[in-house]
C-alpha cells in the first residue's frame, strides 16, 4: 500500500474541501454586503402633502391597528404578539402620548390578536378574532367581551355616533353590528371580496376590500361600488365629507376621493415596513402608521 498516495490524495480532498467552504463563505458574506448596501440605498417615497414628525422605538409586538382618541388625548396601539388567528392570550394594547412617548406598553393585556379599535363614551371596543372585547379607559380594565360565534377573522371597527358599532370579518364577507350589546350579521356578500377597513362618511359606511371599495347606506343597506382598483385595502380613514386616505399592509398609503385622482402619500415597502391599520388625529390631520413586523409607529402630518 503507497501510503504517499494515500497521504496526497487526502491532502487534495481536504484542500478542495477547505476552498468549497471557504466559497460558499465568501459567496455569503458577499450577498450579505449587497443586501445590506442595497437596504442602505433603499429610500422612502414621501409626498409633497406629507411630512414625517416622529417614530417610536422597535418595543411592540407586532402592531396592527393605532387609534387616536382626542378626548383621552392618548393614541392607543393593538398588539397581535404571535399569530393573527392564535388564541394564544399573548395580545395586548399599549398607550402612548401624542407626540409617541410609550405611557405603557402593556396597558391592557388578556386578548389573543387584538387588531381594529373604535372608542365610545369612554369605553374602546377592539376586534379579538372572534370576539369583541369593550375596555373602560378610565382603569384600563376589560370590562366583557362579546362572542361572534360565526366569525373567522374579525378585523376593523367603526362607530357611529349612536352608538351602533360595525365590525368587518375578513374571511367570511360579513359585516357585523355591535348595537346594545348584541352582535348581528349586518351585511353579508360576495362584492364585499376579504373586507378589512372601514370608515362612515355621511350616511355610508365605506368598506375597504381586496381591490376596491363599496360604500353601503347605514339605512337601507344598499351597495354600491366607491372606489374601483384600490389594491388590498388595510386601514381606511374618511374626512372632511369626500377624501379617504386607506393603506395596503405592504407599505403604502394613498388619498382618494370620489372623482378624484388617487394620489400616493408612502411608500415604505422598499425598507420592508408596513403599513398597516393606521390611525388619524382629524383636527391636526395626523397619520399615525403601525409598520406590523417592524415593530414601531411612524407619525406623518396631512399638508394642507
Amino acid at each position: 500500500m503507497n501510503f504517499d498516495n494515500i497521504f496526497n490524495n487526502l491532502i487534495d480532498v481536504s484542500y478542495g474541501f477547505i476552498m468549497r467552504k471557504s466559497f460558499y463563505i465568501l459567496t455569503g458574506l458577499f450577498l450579505l454586503l449587497v443586501h445590506s448596501l442595497n437596504a442602505q440605498n433603499a429610500k422612502v417615497y414621501l409626498s409633497s402633502k406629507i411630512e414625517a414628525l416622529w417614530k417610536t422605538s422597535s418595543e411592540f409586538k407586532t402592531p396592527e391597528s393605532v387609534y387616536y382618541c382626542k378626548k383621552q388625548k392618548a393614541i392607543f396601539v393593538s398588539n397581535i404578539n404571535g399569530n393573527p388567528i392564535e388564541k394564544d392570550n399573548n395580545g395586548f394594547i399599549s398607550k402612548l402620548s401624542p407626540d409617541g412617548n410609550i405611557i405603557k406598553l402593556e396597558w391592557v393585556k388578556g386578548l389573543h390578536a387584538p387588531k381594529g379599535m373604535g372608542v365610545y363614551k369612554e369605553r374602546l371596543f377592539v376586534t379579538d378574532i372572534d370576539r369583541i372585547a369593550e375596555i373602560d379607559i378610565q382603569s384600563g380594565k376589560l370590562i366583557r367581551f362579546y362572542n361572534v360565534p360565526n366569525a373567522k377573522f374579525l378585523n376593523d371597527i367603526v362607530i357611529d355616533r349612536t352608538g351602533s358599532i360595525y365590525i368587518s370579518d375578513m374571511q367570511t364577507n360579513v359585516i357585523y353590528k355591535l348595537f346594545n350589546g348584541v352582535v348581528k350579521v349586518w351585511i353579508s356578500s360576495e362584492n364585499l371580496n376579504n373586507p378589512n377597513g372601514l370608515c362612515i362618511m355621511n350616511e355610508f359606511l365605506l368598506i375597504g376590500t381586496k381591490d376596491k371599495i363599496v360604500k353601503a347606506n347605514l339605512i337601507n343597506k344598499v351597495q354600491t361600488d366607491y372606489i374601483l382598483n384600490t389594491g388590498r385595502i388595510d386601514g381606511l380613514i374618511c374626512f372632511e365629507n369626500s377624501k379617504l386616505i386607506y393603506s395596503d399592509w405592504s407599505g403604502n398609503l394613498y388619498l382618494a376621493g370620489l372623482g378624484e385622482e388617487t394620489e400616493k402619500l408612502l411608500d415604505t415597502t422598499p425598507l420592508k415596513i408596513n403599513a398597516a391599520d393606521f390611525g388619524f388625529d382629524y383636527e391636526k390631520k395626523i397619520i399615525f402608521v403601525p409598520t406590523f413586523y417592524d415593530n414601531r409607529v411612524m407619525s406623518y402630518r396631512l399638508k394642507d
